[in-house]
């Protein structure tokens, strides 16, 4: 998709996120939140307010060159 619209200005990217807080969050077993807090380097909860910064910046004017990618807000459970 990036490479077909880029020529219109138009960026393709996408963000992965983590096991986040949240109601989406409640059914999931305590065995899997207590694996991702043991393995994040920032072992706290990630909250949905995590992801704000990131997508502002996707959207905004400053993110312009950048598509194709894929970014991973997990804490740190997977690092590249």
């Amino acid at each position: 998709m990036a490479r077909e619209t880029g020529d219109f200005g138009i960026t393709v990217n996408a963000v992965a996120p983590g096991l986040t807080e949240g109601e989406s969050a409640v059914d999931i077993p305590t065995e899997r939140h207590e694996l991702y807090r043991l393995n994040r380097a920032i072992s706290r909860p990630q909250q949905p307010a995590d992801l704000v910064g990131l997508i502002a910046f996707l959207i905004g004017d400053e993110s312009g060159y950048i598509t194709g990618q894929t970014f991973a807000v997990n804490g740190g459970f997977t690092m590249h």
